[in-house]
């Protein structure tokens, strides 16, 4: 599955999950390939220690940046 359509989707996957609103829907699109234009993230197929680093010494919201790592792997579960 896309990762677009599963953020749209995630809430009907999971019960957990809650509804995410277009604009965050955007937001995480953006910020998975800001990651990737920067060589941050680049196709890995699981979050390690070097990958969570990397996000930490980049991003002062480093925690929203490895929650989307983690959205777009469940993504492609799908």
């Amino acid at each position: 599955m896309e990762f677009e359509e599963y953020l749209k989707q995630k809430h009907l996957l999971n019960k957990n999950e809650r509804k995410l609103k277009d604009i965050s829907v955007i937001q995480y699109m953006n910020r998975l390939e800001n990651m990737r234009q920067e060589g941050i993230y680049n196709e890995e197929q699981q979050i390690d220690s070097v990958l969570e680093q990397k996000v930490q010494n980049r991003y002062q919201d480093w925690k929203t940046y490895l929650k989307t790592i983690d959205h777009y792997l469940s993504s492609t579960k799908y």
